[in-house]
């Protein structure tokens, strides 16, 4: 009875001796906590960077818009000075063509010593000529301008008055100056009633004051060319203009 119960217990000292339970894995609540901070903070991380690029894009914008900006400043400067270029180019020339006009000429002389009858007259063709081949010859229209506005200053009486008026007109009208081309119409329509160009010119008043908004006006040169000029070719273009109000 002795040894069966040392044996039992020599069989209960070995089966404690060896683990019962097998070792414990290691646990999962620690490594979700870890992921679940990396996860924050790549998530933190992404946000920043998204943060970052929206804030270069914003900033390269405002550069692109403040490129633009300086570029239309830029551009208006320039616009400004070539006007500026262009108003002190037509006074200097206006100023050298006064000169040349009051320059002492030679006229030819009979015996008795009196002038010779046409000599002034010879003086107004070869001016309102040179002032004409600016145009058509040599396209300088600024230069044409003012040659223009001399004669018609130095030969205020001459028979190319009304025509330097007309081509007045015509020349600030293809620059854009719309009010000072009007202004020179007018003076043919006004004070030069048996010129041939004044059909022309109370039709170019009338689609000047059409571009300028007033309709009422327009229609009232329009009318005037067809009434006073009817088989003119202004007259045509008129009612065309006149069907369109």
């Amino acid at each position: 009875m002795k040894k069966i119960n040392y044996n039992v217990a020599i069989l209960m000292a070995a089966f404690l001796s060896v683990p019962v339970f097998a070792a414990a894995p290691v646990n999962d609540v620690t490594v979700s906590k870890s992921n679940t901070q990396i996860e924050k903070q790549l998530q933190e991380l992404t946000r920043l960077l998204e943060a970052r690029n929206k804030m270069q894009m914003r900033m390269q914008n405002q550069l692109v818009e403040l490129s633009q900006e300086m570029n239309q400043v830029k551009g208006s400067i320039a616009l400004f000075n070539h006007k500026i270029d262009q108003i002190e180019n037509r006074q200097r020339n206006l100023y050298q063509l006064i000169e040349d006009q009051n320059k002492p000429t030679v006229k030819a002389v009979v015996d008795n010593g009196s002038v010779t009858a046409g000599a002034e007259n010879d003086n107004e063709k070869s001016a309102y000529q040179s002032a004409v081949d600016l145009v058509l010859v040599n396209k300088e229209y600024d230069l044409a301008i003012s040659a223009f506005e001399t004669f018609v200053v130095t030969y205020p009486k001459s028979a190319y008055v009304a025509n330097s008026q007309y081509w007045l007109g015509q020349l600030l009208y293809k620059q854009g100056k719309r009010k000072e081309a009007r202004a020179a119409f007018l003076i043919v329509t006004e004070k030069f009633p048996d010129s041939n160009k004044r059909p022309d010119a109370l039709f170019k008043i009338g689609i000047i004051d059409e571009y300028l908004g007033e309709a009422a006006s327009a229609n009232e040169f329009y009318k005037k060319v067809l009434k006073e000029y009817p088989d003119s070719s202004a007259a045509g273009l008129a009612e065309k203009r006149l069907t369109g109000l």
